[in-house]
């Protein structure tokens, strides 16, 4: 009798112990997949953003004619790719993720690029490409107008994505470039939108407010 309870305790030792490296292995496993997942996110952002740099430069350091190659479309489609891997890793990760915050940060600084690369087109090559800089929050305050903006937004880009950029920045995010941007647009800490750098709105209730200031 005294040899089957020794036998049986020590076939739930044997459990306990299988279960323990199967529980260390599957949370292993997911954490490799989860870095997985997070470097194929990345190595999608990266060369993007090579791209919207290499064209700056070769226009402000080896005098490109940013006027023959209709590039441009091509560097914003990529730009608004970018963004969306940009929310794949908040939804995955969370938005206080240390390596999310990185990626976003250099996200922004991608964006501000092309902002000013987008005025330089407007300017050397008589275009009148519109742009928009929404200062979006993710604190919870404000989640439901940050949404509520960010819908109508999308379906002012849907429709006048021809001649039209999109430029979503979080006015919290801890950068010194956001910190600039916000003193030279003067934004505060509610959710903003500034149409071609003048219009600005903080609520909305219909996409023709906006789509009047579109040239």
């Amino acid at each position: 009798m005294e040899n089957r309870k020794y036998k049986d305790k020590k076939r739930y030792l044997w459990a306990l112990i299988i279960a323990t490296v199967l529980f260390f292995l599957v949370i292993q496993a997911s954490t490799f997949i989860s870095y997985l997942e997070f470097e194929r996110v990345a190595s999608l952002q990266d060369p993007i953003s090579y791209k919207i740099f290499e064209n700056k430069l070769e226009y402000s350091l080896f005098d490109k004619d940013i006027c023959v190659e209709d590039s441009f479309k091509e560097i914003s489609e990529d730009l608004k790719y970018q963004g969306q891997l940009i929310g794949q890793l908040e939804k995955k990760f969370g938005i206080n993720d240390p390596r999310v915050i990185f990626r976003k940060k250099f996200y922004t600084l991608v964006q501000i690029e092309h902002f000013e690369f987008t005025k330089v087109i407007n300017e050397e090559c008589n275009r009148s490409i519109n742009s928009i800089l929404f200062f979006y929050s993710n604190k919870k305050v404000d989640l439901d107008n940050s949404e509520g903006l960010g819908n109508i937004l999308s379906v002012v880009y849907q429709k006048n994505d021809e001649n039209l950029v999109l430029y979503s920045l979080d006015l919290n995010l801890d950068s010194n470039i956001i910190g600039n941007l916000k003193e030279k647009y003067n934004v505060g800490e509610e959710p903003l939108i500034i149409v071609n750098e003048d219009q600005r709105f903080t609520k909305i209730d219909n996409i023709s407010e906006i789509e009047r200031y579109l040239e």
